[in-house]
C-alpha cells in the first residue's frame, strides 16, 4: 500500500484495514483463489486486493473491498496522473475481455498514444473482442478521475466515523423545533454540490449575510443541539474543544480555499424530506 491518500482517506487511516483484517481473520489477505473483480484473471497473486472503502467498520467485501491483479490494481490507482485517455483506453480494453497484463504487449505506446488522443477527443474507439465479458455497468468504469478526490471527504462512500442514520436524523429534527434559517441553512448545504460548502457561501446563500461567523453561529447551534439529542459524541479540533458541526458534516480545507464541509448523506437524506 503506498503512502498516499485515496478516496478522501489518509495513508494513516488506509493503512489500518490490512492489520484488522488479519486479527479479525487469522488470514493474510482476503479473496483466496478469485479471480481479479477487473479483468477476470484468474492468476491474480495472492494478497493482491484494493478497497475503495476505509472507513470503519471495514469490509472485506464487495462494493468496498475487490480482488485485482497487479497491473488493474496500479493503473487504477495511477489513473490520476496518467495521459489524458488511457484510463478509458484500459477500460475499453477490459470490456473486450482482455486481462491488465495484456494491455501492453496488446497495444505498443505509439498505438495507445494514438488511441488516447481519439478518446480525448470524443471519438469512438472498438476493440476485438479477446474473450467474453459480463456486460456493464462495471463498479470501475465510473471511477472519478478528480484528483480532489484524493483527499476530499465528498469522495468517501461512508463518512469516517459512523453517523445518526437517516431515520435518526429525521426525527431529531422533528424534535429540535427548527427554525425557517435553519430549515434553510441545511437545505442549501444538502443541496450544494457533492454536498459540500463553505461557511462563507451558507452565509450568503442563507442568511444574506457575507459574515461567515454569522453561519458558523447559526449552523453551530444548531448542530450542538442536535449533538446533544443524538446523544453523539463530537470530534475534537486540535485544542480539544468539541467540533459541534462533526454530527452533520466532515471537514476539510482545499489547498488555496477556505475550510469546506460535506453533510454526511444520512443527514442529506434527512433534510431532503423536511417539510
Amino acid at each position: 500500500m503506498s503512502n498516499a491518500p485515496y478516496n478522501g482517506y489518509s495513508w494513516q487511516q488506509r493503512a489500518r484495514i490490512i492489520p484488522a483484517y488479519r486479527k479479525l481473520t487469522g488470514k493474510h489477505a482476503p479473496f483466496e483463489g478469485e479471480a481479479c473483480a477487473m479483468c477476470s484473471d484468474p492468476n491474480r497473486p495472492p494478497g493482491e486486493w484494493h478497497s475503495e472503502d476505509y472507513s470503519e467498520p471495514f469490509s472485506f467485501q464487495p462494493p468496498q473491498s475487490f480482488p485485482l491483479c497487479k497491473p488493474c490494481h496500479t493503473r487504477l490507482h495511477k489513473r490520476f496522473k496518467a495521459p489524458r485517455g488511457e484510463w478509458q483506453l484500459f477500460c475499453h480494453h477490459l470490456e473486450a475481455g482482455g486481462y491488465g497484463a495484456e494491455f501492453v504487449k496488446l497495444h505498443d505506446l505509439a498505438e495507445r498514444r494514438a488511441l488516447c488522443e481519439r478518446v480525448a477527443s470524443g471519438a469512438p474507439i472498438v476493440f476485438a473482442r479477446i474473450r467474453p465479458k459480463e456486460p456493464g455497468p462495471h463498479w470501475w468504469q465510473n471511477l472519478t478521475l478528480d484528483p480532489e478526490s484524493l483527499s476530499a471527504p465528498w469522495a468517501r462512500p461512508r463518512p469516517l466515523r459512523p453517523r445518526p442514520d437517516h431515520d435518526a436524523f429525521l426525527g431529531a429534527f422533528k424534535a429540535v423545533d427548527l427554525s425557517d434559517r435553519e430549515i434553510t441553512l441545511l437545505r442549501i448545504h444538502a443541496a450544494s454540490p457533492r454536498r459540500t460548502a463553505t461557511m462563507r457561501t451558507l452565509a450568503r446563500e442563507g442568511l444574506a449575510s457575507d459574515s461567515y461567523q454569522a453561519a458558523n453561529s447559526a449552523y453551530g447551534g444548531l448542530a450542538r443541539r442536535l449533538t446533544s439529542l443524538l446523544d453523539w459524541e463530537p470530534d475534537l479540533r486540535e485544542d480539544k474543544s468539541p467540533f459541534w458541526m462533526s454530527v452533520l458534516a466532515e471537514g476539510w480545507t482545499p489547498p488555496g480555499r477556505e475550510f469546506e464541509l460535506t453533510m454526511v448523506p444520512s443527514a442529506a437524506m434527512a433534510v431532503s424530506e423536511l417539510k
